[in-house]
């Protein structure tokens, strides 16, 4: 499609259209000042009000775009959910939309990474694997479980089977959500601190269930 069609024409445009519609003599005046002229001005100016709408309906359909039409996007896809909670901004709206449609519903480290940065968040995923004969070596780092780490910090590493299901998800950095033109509305603050709430929710939802999640968070510098 050419990019002229694309542009948003005003009612003076329309105007003029509809007086080219127009059949041809005296009583069909396009004099400015005529009756007619202000009945088909009125005519374009409901055109142009159309027009403009359609232009807008172009930028709704797109939830990386959309504001009057987030909601119906959220609607579909179930939002806002217990991961994340009503009042939250435009940029945490459109973001959350954005994972869920592209979510995957996968559990490899890639797909983890992949919800992470959807929601903002850099994060590094540790996994865990007990120690095997024939595999690893004198030294190499194994683990208990992660209730007997807790309780018995000095014990260290030990070869526990049940240590594979265990996995840490390492929060780097403050959360800083800044406001920005385009993505952001009047009334939000300029920039707001976010714990990786939306982040923890959406992971411990959607993890294996015999798996045990964890969370670390790295302070800010």
């Amino acid at each position: 499609m050419p990019e002229t069609s694309l542009r948003v024409r005003s009612a003076s445009d329309y105007l003029r259209m509809l007086q080219h519609l127009l059949p041809q003599g005296p009583a069909w005046t396009r004099a400015p000042g005529a009756v007619l002229t202000a009945v088909l001005r009125a005519s374009a100016d409901e055109l142009e009000r159309l027009d403009m709408a359609m232009h807008l309906l172009l930028i709704e359909i797109l939830p990386t775009s959309a504001i009057a039409g987030l909601e119906d996007w959220e609607r579909v896809l179930g939002l806002p959910d217990d991961c994340l909670p009503a009042g939250s901004t435009l940029q945490e709206r459109r973001s959350a939309v954005l994972a869920k449609l592209r979510d995957e519903g996968r559990q490899d480290l890639a797909y983890w990474y992949g919800v992470a940065d959807s929601l903002g968040y850099d994060v590094t995923i540790e996994e865990h694997w007990p120690f095997c004969c024939g595999i690893h070596q004198c030294a190499d780092p194994s683990g208990l479980t992660p209730e007997e780490i807790q309780a018995h910090p000095e014990i260290g590493y030990l070869a526990v089977p049940e240590i594979r299901w265990w996995w840490n998800a390492i929060v780097h950095g403050d959360r800083l959500l800044r406001f920005r033109c385009g993505e952001s509305l009047c009334g939000e603050r300029l920039m707001d601190w976010r714990a990786a709430a939306s982040l923890e929710c959406v992971m411990r939802r959607d993890k294996l269930a015999h798996t045990l999640l964890t969370f670390t968070y790295e302070e800010g510098e």
